[in-house]
């Protein structure tokens, strides 16, 4: 919050709700009750909402709380994705039906803190990519089953350009962005009516469109956003796959980013609609997706946009204890270490909900860096990915790490005022990266 403060700045903060936070029966549940990356910051919806909203007034600053990724989705798999790995698996109709379960009970547990004003719903995860490689002659069997010949002709007549590029959709475009979309969308609709349901006030909506394996199309754009508004549902921001990987600088041609970022750009505003960035964290906290990323963005969006970033706080902060010189700063974090790799060796021996390919090869890595003395490196790309398990680790049922931690912030003044300078040192940075610095005074 101190960081707002100094860049003149309002902001969002927000835990993801399928990953980061949970209600508080799951936080308070006994280990194993659920996945172990369920709520893995072992701290509830509740909870963070509350503290939020206390820690903004006392630095008199402007956040807006977010319900984000409200999601019909794996946790362990899109904690995967975000180490690189994982898959795109379609969800049973039995799994939507839990997920829509679970979100009734996040929902519910954000509104009755009565400061809840922006949900982020994520339905990636039911995006059916084998229509793609369908014969021409089934997918027209296929659709003529599913969906009415209305759907082909509310389409027949559009002709856009949004930066150079046409947006025009024939008959076989519109059938297999059907197939491939449209259950994606029928349960977003799904959970917009809970929320808006339990919601006694008004809210904003995000759609999160990027955890797919490929850039998003313009045509696909304009497709989600055209059958949400034919449902009667506001999307203030939508999130498309501009090329970003998680926790990765941005490599790729910046010229090639900024035409894709501005037609798709072009694409949301013609429904009235931002982009929002996510996937915003770059290979160290400071890198800011790498050299240009930024501008390019701001100037694509016409500085009209959402970022986000995850996990880069946690990773500065294991930085900072990794060089402290303070013997029991320095000892947290080598226990904090060795923790974390014990967990993942013992998820790869049993085949647990984390294993996966990417998880033994970073592993492999580790070993061998290991082979003249044991490292503990806090750039080393199998704690940078993973360091975060280290909050839900139990002792006694306890959360010892994340107790302990909490413990060192509060008793140790010295390290406390460290991290405070350092986050908010990190997050002015992004706030100048990114152009928002003084954006406070648009609110006006």
């Amino acid at each position: 919050m101190s960081g707002f403060k100094t860049g003149n700045s309002a902001g969002g903060v927000m835990l993801s709700y399928h990953r980061e936070t949970a209600p508080e029966y799951v936080i308070n549940a006994p280990p194993g009750d659920f996945e172990l990356t369920r709520g893995h910051t072992g701290t509830s919806i509740r909870h963070y909402i509350e503290a939020s909203v206390a820690k903004a007034k006392e630095k008199g600053v402007v956040v807006e709380v977010e319900a984000d990724h409200v999601s019909v989705s794996v946790s362990s798999e899109a904690v995967k994705r975000i180490s690189g790995g994982g898959t795109h698996r379609v969800l049973s109709e039995e799994e939507v039906r839990s997920a829509l379960k679970y979100i009734e009970d996040e929902i519910r547990e954000a509104v009755s803190t009565r400061n809840i004003y922006f949900y982020t719903i994520d339905t990636c995860d039911l995006i059916d990519y084998s229509s793609e490689k369908i014969a021409v002659d089934e997918l027209r069997t296929v659709f003529k089953d599913l969906y009415p010949a209305s759907l082909i002709e509310r389409y027949k007549d559009i002709n856009v350009v949004v930066n150079g590029t046409r947006i025009r959709f024939d008959e076989e475009k519109v059938m297999r962005l059907s197939l491939k979309l449209m259950r994606s969308i029928d349960v977003s609709e799904r959970i917009y009516r809970i929320i808006k349901e339990m919601t006694p006030w008004p809210f904003g909506i995000e759609i999160a469109f990027d955890e797919t394996p490929v850039t998003t199309d313009p045509h696909e754009l304009f497709f989600v956003l055209n059958e949400l508004r034919t449902r009667g549902i506001p999307v203030d921001f939508i999130a498309p796959n501009v090329g970003f990987q998680k926790r990765e600088d941005f490599t790729g041609d910046l010229e090639t980013l900024h035409s894709r970022v501005k037609t798709l750009h072009e694409v949301a505003s013609f429904f009235g609609s931002l982009l929002s960035f996510h996937s915003g964290s770059g290979s160290s906290p400071y890198s800011m997706k790498g050299k240009g990323v930024h501008d390019i963005i701001r100037r694509a969006a016409g500085g009209l946009f959402k970022y986000k970033i995850s996990g880069v706080y946690f990773e500065l902060l294991m930085q900072l204890m990794s060089r402290s010189d303070i013997p029991s700063v320095r000892r947290l974090y080598e226990e904090i270490y060795d923790a974390v790799i014990e967990l993942l060796e013992d998820q790869v021996k049993r085949k647990g909900e984390l294993y996966d390919e990417v998880l033994v090869k970073r592993l492999e890595e580790h070993r061998k860096k290991s082979l003249n003395g044991y490292v503990r490196d806090s750039e080393s790309p199998v704690f940078r990915y993973y360091s975060f398990l280290a909050l839900n680790i139990r002792r006694n049922g306890e959360r010892y790490l994340r107790n302990a931690i909490v413990e060192l912030y509060l008793e140790d003044k010295g390290f406390r005022e460290q991290v405070d300078r350092e986050i908010s040192a990190l997050t002015v940075a992004f706030l100048d990266s990114l152009g928002f610095r003084g954006n406070v005074r648009l609110l006006r």
